[in-house]
C-alpha cells in the first residue's frame, strides 16, 4: 500500500483531533465545546425556502480560502435545516463563483438581489471584490456578513462614504448593512506587533509586496510601530509574482535582522521561505494570516513552515469548540485543509441564521437583528456580543492571537 504525504497529514490531523477531544471535552455540550447551528433553528408549519447568497472565489487564486469558507457554511446550514430551519422553512444557500474578479462579483450580487431575492449575503473572500459590489448591497438594503476579506474599508467609511484604512480614525463609521467575521487588517497588524514587543524582538525587518494590500499594510504597521517603540532595522519590498527574493534577504541579513514581519500572499510567502533557505538565512518569520494559508507550505515545503508565526482567530487547539468543529470537518469531508477559513465561514453563517430566527426573512429587520445580537456562541474567538451600532467588525486585536506552524498544523503559539 502506498501512502502519500497528504494521506499522512490527514491521519496526523485526525489523531490530533482525537487527542484534543478528551483534553477539551469536545464531545460534550454547551460550555464543554459543542457549538451547533441547530441552536438557531425554530419549529413551525414550514413554507417556501429562504434564500441566502454566498459569493466566493471558488476557482482562481482564492480557491483555498473560498472552499474552506464554503465547507463551514455547508455544515452550519445542514445543522440548521435538519433541526427545523426557520419555523419549519429550509434555508437554501446559493453559491456563486466570482473567480476573484470584481466584475464577476458585481454580476453575482446583481443576480442575488434581482433574480434570487436573497434575504442576505455571505462573502466575499477578496477585498477588492467586496469594495466593488458593496455599493449595490447597501443601496438594496441587503445585509452582508464578510467571513474572509479583511480590508478595513470594506466595513468602515468616512463621512463621504469612501473606504478608510483605519477604523478608529476620526469620522470613520460602519456601512449600515455590512458586517464582518474576518480578521480586520489593522487589528491583525496590532496583534503581530504586540507579540513582537512582548517577545522582546530587537532586530526586526519589515517586508511587503507592492500590491495595494502590501503597501497599505506596511503604512498601517508604520503608524502602529511609532507608538510601540519597536526598532526596525530594514525594510524591503518585492513584486507579486516574484519567486527569487535573495537580493532583498541578503540586505536583511547584512543589516542584522533576526525577525521579519511580512505582508504578502501565499505564492510570494513561499518564495521568501525558499529564498532564505538558498542563502542559509535563519530568521523568524511572522505576519498576518497570509501565513495561515496551507498553500504556503505546499509550495515551499512543510519543513520550511515549521515555527512560522501567523495571526489567528481559530486553530484546532484554541478552544473546546474549535476542537469539536475540527472533528465535524473531518467527519464531513475527511480533511480540514484550511481550518480558519472553515471556522469563519461557519460562524458567519451561524450569525446570520441566529439573527434570522429573531427577525424573520425581512432584510431591514435582519440587519437590525445582526447588529444587536447577544449571547452568541461560535467556534472562532468571536465575542458573545459581536456587533453594535458603531462596531460592525466582530474581532479586534483582543480577540486575535498568534499561532505557529508545528508538525504540519497551525496551533496556538506558546
Amino acid at each position: 500500500m502506498i501512502v502519500n504525504s497528504n494521506d499522512r497529514l490527514r491521519v496526523r490531523r485526525y489523531v490530533l483531533a482525537l487527542c484534543l477531544a478528551p483534553i477539551f471535552g469536545a464531545s460534550s455540550a454547551g460550555a464543554q465545546g459543542n457549538v451547533s447551528c441547530a441552536d438557531a433553528a425554530t419549529q413551525g408549519a414550514g413554507g417556501p425556502d429562504i434564500t441566502i447568497g454566498v459569493n466566493g472565489g471558488f476557482t482562481g487564486p482564492s480557491a483555498s480560502f473560498s472552499q474552506g469558507m464554503k465547507r463551514g457554511i455547508e455544515i452550519c446550514t445542514k445543522e440548521y435545516n435538519d433541526a427545523g430551519g426557520y419555523k419549519g422553512r429550509k434555508v437554501e444557500m446559493i453559491y456563486l463563483d466570482d473567480q476573484a474578479k470584481p466584475e464577476v462579483a458585481i454580476n453575482n450580487i446583481s443576480r442575488f438581489i434581482q433574480r434570487d431575492k436573497v434575504v442576505g449575503i455571505l462573502g466575499p473572500v477578496n477585498s477588492g471584490n467586496a469594495l466593488a459590489f458593496l455599493p449595490k448591497t447597501e443601496e438594496a438594503e441587503t445585509p452582508v456578513i464578510v467571513p474572509i476579506a479583511s480590508s478595513v474599508g470594506i466595513v468602515y467609511v468616512d463621512a463621504d462614504g469612501k473606504p478608510v484604512a483605519n477604523s478608529t480614525a476620526p469620522g470613520a463609521k460602519p456601512r449600515k448593512y455590512t458586517f464582518r467575521t474576518s480578521m480586520q487588517d489593522d487589528f491583525q497588524i496590532e496583534t503581530v506587533l504586540a507579540y513582537a514587543k512582548q517577545a522582546g524582538w530587537d532586530a526586526i525587518g519589515i517586508m511587503h509586496d507592492t500590491s495595494g494590500y502590501g503597501s497599505q499594510a506596511k503604512a498601517t504597521a508604520q503608524r502602529i510601530i511609532a507608538g510601540q517603540g519597536l526598532k526596525i532595522l530594514a525594510t524591503e519590498t518585492y513584486n507579486v509574482g516574484d519567486t527569487d527574493m535573495t537580493s532583498q534577504l541578503q540586505k536583511m541579513k547584512s543589516a542584522g535582522v533576526k525577525q521579519i514581519i511580512n505582508f504578502g500572499l501565499a505564492a510570494e510567502l513561499a518564495g521568501l521561505l525558499r529564498s532564505a533557505q538558498k542563502i542559509d538565512y535563519k530568521v523568524q518569520w511572522a505576519g498576518p494570516w497570509g501565513y495561515a494559508d496551507p498553500a504556503v507550505g505546499r509550495l515551499a515545503g512543510q519543513e520550511l513552515m515549521e515555527g512560522v508565526l501567523a495571526v489567528a482567530s481559530f486553530t484546532i487547539d484554541s478552544s473546546p469548540a474549535a476542537a469539536d468543529f475540527h472533528q465535524k470537518m473531518l467527519k464531513s469531508f475527511n480533511e480540514n485543509p484550511f481550518p480558519m477559513t472553515a471556522a469563519l465561514g461557519y460562524d458567519a453563517a451561524k450569525l446570520m441564521l441566529t439573527a434570522l430566527a429573531k427577525s424573520g426573512p425581512d432584510q431591514v429587520k435582519l440587519r437590525d437583528a445582526i447588529e444587536t445580537l447577544e449571547g452568541f456562541s461560535g467556534v472562532s474567538s468571536i465575542p458573545s456580543r459581536p456587533f453594535s451600532p458603531t462596531r460592525h467588525h466582530s474581532l479586534d486585536s483582543n480577540d486575535m492571537f498568534v499561532a505557529t506552524w508545528r508538525n504540519g498544523d497551525l496551533v496556538k503559539a506558546k
